[in-house]
């Protein structure tokens, strides 16, 4: 009896203390993505697919992405009284194992951890945490994140300003990726960004700074603040024909705004992204490809534009992308890089389609008068069964045809240079 009352007085104690909170209703969600396969190529008489790293994806990543993934993110959202609301989301990824045939358990970690507060402000919400950040301008076809911000922060969100949605935030990321940071493990990016989307543009800018930007044994000075800016332009029809949907994107930085940077925060996803091929090859003659993201000179800049789209006709669906790149160098030089792909799909009936895909990408880079650029192309033929969820993206089942041909000009990188044929099957899957 004494622990009953002893728990009364408690919880009228803690009344006293804490303000009442009428729940009006909560939501857990469960969402993720599953991409799972194996891949063979001729010139290994199909007892691999011999390819150190990835293809590029540039040139469209149907029948050419030799890695799996999936991720799995939870959330739990509380809407209550007076227009408040608070929702948090936790989500475990896997590392990529280079579709190696094998059931075995891979390796995963957590990818986001934050919090959204709503009704803090008078309009929008607030988060703080762990996250990945504005990588919804998303080119799904070639999968580039044109602007990634991830890292740990606090920001605003969806602000009503003069008509127009705002967003600010607040982010730090870390280089984890180079033991031969002068200070043996890391060093801390700090990126302040805002945008501001009214009607069909959206318009970003980024101030970034690095306090130790240097690396053991190197005597470059490489940059320690940088800044960016993006400018996306979308239309509700097939670039200016009925049906569809288009975009054009524009950016440019200097800086830590530049090269690999553009549009990015330090992070893998953007380090493996093609951007600066100067970067991933002269930087680092001696070991070969090692990309620096952050070996960027203040007097940097680059210059790089999208144009993509998709129209759904009831007999083909055309999914095209065009990209291109410049990058002008402070201590002299320049490089580029375009690309361009476009993906046909033919539904045969609600379950079955026969998705194709074309795609080319140059990149031009000449050191001490020698040629270093690539070029690399490819074609897919990938006959697909799938049900309609009728919940987003439908789960699909693919069997991989595609011939590619790669040529190097990087030393390091000439065993890759090769005419090729890939035979493969993969699940692919949203929800």
């Amino acid at each position: 009896m004494k622990l009953k009352y002893v728990a009364l007085l408690v919880g009228a104690c803690c009344g006293l203390t804490l303000p009442a909170l009428s729940m009006a209703s909560e939501d857990t969600i469960f969402n993720g993505y599953i991409r799972a396969g194996s891949m063979f190529d001729a010139q290994d008489n199909f007892s691999k697919v011999g390819y150190a790293g990835e293809m590029d994806k540039t040139m469209g990543r149907l029948g050419a992405e030799v890695d799996n993934s999936w991720n799995g993110e939870l959330s739990k959202k509380w809407d209550l009284d007076g227009g408040k609301s608070a929702n948090i989301h936790l989500e475990l990824e896997s590392d990529t194992d280079g579709l190696q045939t094998r059931a075995a358990p891979r390796g995963s970690g957590v990818s986001q951890t934050y919090v959204e507060l709503g009704g803090i402000t008078p309009t929008g919400t607030m988060w703080g945490g762990l996250r990945y950040y504005d990588r919804e301008n998303y080119i799904f076809t070639t999968d580039y994140f044109y602007t990634d911000y991830s890292g740990t922060g606090v920001g605003l969100k969806d602000q009503e300003i003069a008509g127009g949605k705002w967003d600010f935030a607040y982010i730090n990321s870390n280089d984890t990726n180079h033991s031969d940071r002068t200070d043996g493990t890391a060093a801390i990016m700090h990126t302040l960004h805002s945008s501001a989307k009214y009607g069909d543009w959206d318009f970003e800018v980024a101030l970034k700074q690095m306090p130790d930007n240097a690396f053991t044994g190197d005597v470059n000075q490489y940059a320690t603040k940088g800044v960016e800016g993006t400018a996306i332009y979308s239309r509700d029809d097939f670039f200016f024909m009925p049906g569809g949907f288009s975009k054009f994107i524009a950016q440019t930085g200097r800086g830590l705004g530049s090269g690999d940077l553009l549009g990015a925060t330090l992070t893998n996803t953007s380090m493996y992204r093609k951007s600066s091929l100067y970067q991933k090859t002269v930087q680092d003659k001696a070991d070969g490809y090692k990309p620096y993201q952050s070996k960027v000179m203040e007097g940097d800049q680059s210059y790089r534009m999208f144009a993509w789209g998709g129209w759904y006709g009831a007999k083909v669906q055309l999914l095209p992308t065009l990209s291109y790149q410049y990058n002008d160098y402070e201590l002299g030089g320049h490089d580029s890089w375009y690309s361009a792909s476009l993906r046909p799909v033919f539904p045969i009936n609600q379950s079955f389609s026969v998705q194709t895909e074309v795609g080319y990408t140059k990149n031009n880079l000449m050191v001490d008068n020698v040629d270093r650029g690539s070029d690399s192309r490819k074609i897919s033929i990938v006959p697909t069964f799938t049900v309609n969820t009728g919940t987003g993206p439908s789960p699909e089942i693919r069997f991989l045809t595609t011939y590619v041909h790669r040529n190097f000009n990087t030393p390091w990188e000439q065993a890759n240079s090769r005419n090729d044929f890939l035979v493969g099957i993969q699940a692919d899957m949203w929800w």
